[in-house]
């Protein structure tokens, strides 16, 4: 199964990464992580806080901007792949391409984090906000979280089709009691989560192109150097 091998690929990469043999790395990504999901809640709160969105809110900033939780999941995935043919018959393809690209979009979230904090690491420096916009020209991956937003996007509107197809929201229902017995319950709940924060919203557009939007721009902002001007707060000035 394409999308069950492209997960195992993921979570290869992910546990490469080398804060998870460094202790100092580890903390100072905690604390980058912390500081974006802190912004991510500032800059968006007008979307955030209303309550057709909160659902998605929360998945974003739980599910899809790592985290401790992110790496519980991944350990729980890493014991149940090595079984996960079974999954061939309990998931449609589609709802298990969903689940893999949102993982997928996680890890590169932690990697573009992880980058910043090693900066910050080599340099000494705490993070706060004027040490985070050096960290980001310093590092540069401007068109790399271009990818990272076009990648949440795209899992979105997956998630989004696969939800409002009613055959296929049937089957990954009727999976939920044999992908528990079967101990797939990480995968399962990973998907079914995205499921349920999209459900409230009348469209998936009404949330993801906004943020995306602000998120473009803010990304423009925080890389133009010539004017050498802040944004404030990462926010769209």
């Amino acid at each position: 199964m394409a999308a069950l091998a492209d997960l195992q690929q993921h979570l290869t990469r992910f546990w490469a990464l080398p804060h998870h043999q460094d202790k100092a790395l580890d903390i100072k990504l905690k604390d980058v992580q912390s500081w974006q999901q802190q912004r991510l809640k500032k800059t968006h709160s007008d979307l955030f806080e209303q309550p057709k969105n909160q659902l998605m809110a929360d998945y974003f900033l739980t599910q899809l901007y790592g985290g401790d939780e992110f790496k519980i999941l991944a350990e729980q995935l890493e014991r149940i792949l090595p079984k996960a043919q079974k999954l061939e018959r309990l998931a449609k393809e589609s709802a298990l391409e969903a689940g893999s690209m949102g993982i997928h979009a996680a890890i590169l979230a932690i990697e573009l984090d992880l980058h910043l904090a090693q900066w910050l690491l080599s340099e000494n420096l705490p993070v706060n906000e004027d040490n985070m916009l050096a960290a980001y020209r310093a590092v540069d991956e401007a068109g790399e979280r271009r990818v990272q937003i076009s990648n949440l996007k795209e899992v979105c509107y997956r998630t989004d089709k696969h939800l409002n197809s009613f055959m296929l929201k049937k089957a990954f229902a009727l999976a939920k009691g044999t992908a528990y017995r079967y101990k797939f319950q990480p995968l399962y709940d990973f998907i079914d989560t995205g499921f349920k924060a999209m459900k409230p919203l009348k469209s998936v557009s009404d949330f993801i192109e906004p943020f995306c939007k602000r998120e473009l721009i803010i990304i423009d902002q925080v890389h133009d150097m010539d004017n050498g001007s802040k944004p404030m707060t990462f926010g769209v000035s």
